[in-house]
């Protein structure tokens, strides 16, 4: 299968309509057909060269084409790279990545990647959410990590709502930007779930070096964005 975005200046600050077209590889012809993965037909994610810019978005599929389309706004001039996951009707799920040059102003300044050591954190001035993970990661081998979601009082969150189909997910990121993890708990919920405070996943990490981890969970209407970053030795 090959895949391409409409070819167009990309200027930082500005709506950028970006197209997705999808053909196999063999024949050329356009694929027409999809099957959700985790609720949606097409998830793309963009990053920062430096991983500090993260969005997770859903382009629309165009019948009348048989593309997919989203318009996006870069915030900063700079490298960004894009991993785009679907799954052709009847076929296998697939990944697929491309690089973008953004242009304009401001120029992002690259911001290095360090461990921090900092397992908890305080989102949006409403929530307190931890990560459980081994201290030692090892290269191959499967391990659990677990979010714990409180509110600023310490409260346990109990009424988390399904996001994409399941209790929450999460997107890691190698520090090369070379290696790509989107994981979600093992279980998927109903329309209907409401969970909480805890929600594991499990994966595995077949090279080591630092690794950005976002976890995204749904309470009240709002999607949550949490930031940690790992070791793998």
């Amino acid at each position: 299968m090959s895949i391409y975005n409409e070819p167009q200046t990309m200027q930082a600050n500005y709506p950028i309509e970006l197209i997705v077209s999808i053909t196999e590889r063999s024949s050329g012809n356009t694929i027409k057909e999809f099957e959700p993965i985790h609720d949606k037909l097409m998830h793309l994610i963009i990053v920062s060269k430096d991983l500090s810019y993260f969005a997770h978005i859903h382009p629309t599929f165009e019948n009348s084409n048989n593309t997919f389309a989203i318009y996006h706004n870069f915030p900063e001039a700079g490298e960004y790279k894009v991993w785009i996951d679907f799954k052709p009707k009847k076929g296998s799920q697939t990944l697929v990545t491309f690089e973008l040059k953004v242009v304009g102003i401001p120029i992002h300044n690259l911001i290095p990647l360090i461990k921090d050591g900092r397992y908890l954190k305080n989102v949006e001035g409403h929530y307190q959410i931890s990560l459980s993970a081994p201290n030692e990661i090892g290269i191959d081998k499967e391990i659990d990590m677990t979010f714990k979601i409180l509110d600023q009082q310490g409260k346990p969150i109990m009424d988390l709502e399904p996001l994409m189909g399941a209790g929450g997910h999460s997107v890691i990121i190698s520090s090369n930007i070379q290696y790509f993890l989107h994981v979600h708990p093992a279980e998927e919920v109903q329309s209907d779930w409401q969970g909480g405070p805890e929600l594991s996943f499990k994966t595995k990490f077949t090279n080591g070096g630092l690794y950005k981890v976002w976890g995204q969970y749904q309470h009240k209407g709002r999607v949550i964005t949490v930031v940690f970053i790992l070791e793998v030795v």
